[in-house]
């Protein structure tokens, strides 16, 4: 099933204008309902002259609201500790195979050494018996034996040291400074999915991250993450919202602040939404720009992040 199409005009400036469909609200256009939503929160709070019931309600709702708010913060750091449990647990288990796999590797190469110095011990029989009986034709191929042998046996010691070399390196890959930091990094940043990363965010996450890597960062330096951190804001401004208030400059050109709002330079319809220069690079360096469906998607996708957070 195809997105619906949304019109889109770029600017100067890297940002872009769409309308969005009448179906969907606008998170940039100035609320209808601000001044009832001040008012059920002034609703909230006691009066001088409310009667003892009234107070009682108000004081339920306030309750009911602590109380949703704890729930959801509970919920939250449930899911946190299931997926830092379970990004533990498979990375354990990652080790475990590959330690099996090196073991098993390693246990292939011995028993290949053993039966090729069996080889040789039969072959250095042969010559000493077709040289006590002057046979000459029997000597000659025992020779040839033992010298293959032992060229096999040269090789196959090369081929152990490799595998041992390489199950020592593998080890020392499992870094545990390195652990702790992704662990933090990943308890900083819950939207990340690191077992299936599936969603878009979490994809351009794991290409900016293989960037880090050519460019030579060490993951195990705090460099790295803040590196990260700095190239995902751009690139996920929506991920970083308070970096992102703190930095006006970088807001969509349409953003709603207090009572006023700023529209950007190409105008644009009623239903009109601004996607910052970040959030326009950031579906172009995923593919998704010059595909229609997948741009409305998130397109969708970020007003739908600008809802929850004005929310």
């Amino acid at each position: 099933m195809s997105e619906e199409k949304i019109e889109v005009v770029e600017e100067k400036d890297g940002s872009a204008v769409v309308e969005l469909p009448e179906n969907i609200d606008n998170p940039q256009a100035e609320p209808e309902e601000t001044q009832s939503a001040d008012a059920a929160a002034d609703d909230d709070q006691d009066h001088p002259d409310d009667t003892d019931a009234v107070r009682e309600a108000r004081r339920a709702r306030r309750r009911a609201k602590k109380e949703l708010i704890k729930r959801t913060n509970e919920e939250k750091d449930h899911r946190l500790t299931l997926l830092q449990k379970q990004n533990q647990e498979l990375m354990e288990r990652l080790s475990v195979i590959e330690r099996k796999s090196h073991s098993s590797d390693i246990a292939r190469v011995d028993k290949a050494i053993e039966d090729e110095k069996l080889r040789m011990q039969y072959a250095a029989a042969k010559m000493r018996e077709a040289t006590d009986n002057s046979d000459g034709a029997t000597l000659t191929k025992a020779q040839e034996m033992w010298y293959e042998s032992r060229r096999k046996l040269e090789a196959l010691d090369g081929l152990r040291q490799r595998v041992a070399e390489a199950n020592t390196q593998d080890n020392s890959a499992i870094n545990p400074r390195v652990q702790r930091l992704a662990n933090q990094w990943i308890e900083s940043n819950p939207w990340y999915d690191p077992a299936n990363g599936d969603d878009e965010d979490s994809q351009i996450a794991k290409i900016i991250d293989q960037k880090l890597m050519k460019e030579g960062y060490d993951p195990a330096s705090e460099d790295y993450w803040d590196e990260l951190d700095k190239r995902l804001s751009k690139r996920l401004p929506h991920r970083y919202n308070e970096s992102y208030d703190e930095a006006p400059k970088r807001r969509p050109k349409s953003f709603v602040t207090g009572s006023s709002r700023e529209v950007a330079s190409g105008g644009g319809g009623r239903n009109s939404f601004v996607l910052a220069p970040e959030q326009v690079r950031a579906m172009k360096d995923a593919g998704m720009w010059d595909d229609p469906d997948k741009r409305a998607k998130m397109i969708k996708r970020y007003a739908q992040e600008a809802r929850n957070y004005k929310g």
